[in-house]
């Protein structure tokens, strides 16, 4: 317990200043992600979204819905059956993930490094280890 402790203090810590970050943009940390992978996946069923963001359902959809209100997302409906439906980045979506990516709110200058304290193989070596993970979290708690 003590090691998940200690990775759920240093991620509580990024997600408490990355989402501070993004406090003048008026998008939450959640909302950021959301869209951002809407961006880099292209539509998605919502339960594709949940999955890979590691959400719930209910967590996906309050996000979603701040999305859509804001105009960042929208939803369109399946062809192929009209009670389906996919999440997809807006333009006014695109335009907000453009003005944040260039002003880079989360580089290593704005938030710091809590990783500079280790050298590049052992942080490499970390980024393995935790890979390995979260990968066996994955296996053990699927939905």
């Amino acid at each position: 317990m003590e090691t998940f402790d200690l990775m759920w203090r240093v991620g509580g810590g990024w997600r408490r200043v990355a989402g501070a970050a993004l406090r003048p943009f008026h998008m939450t940390l959640a909302q950021y992600e959301l869209t951002w992978l809407t961006r880099r996946r292209g539509a998605l069923p919502p339960s594709v979204a949940a999955a890979e963001l590691g959400w719930d359902r209910p967590t996906l959809s309050l996000v979603a819905r701040g999305c859509l209100a804001a105009g960042w997302l929208k939803r369109t409906r399946s062809s192929k059956d009209r009670r389906g439906a996919s999440l997809e980045l807006s333009g006014k979506g695109e335009e907000l993930l453009d003005r944040i990516e260039s002003r880079k709110p989360f580089a290593v200058e704005a938030l710091g490094d809590p990783l500079d304290i280790i050298g590049s193989d052992e942080r490499a070596l970390l980024a393995r280890l935790l890979d390995r993970v979260a990968r066996r979290a994955g296996d053990l708690w699927r939905r």
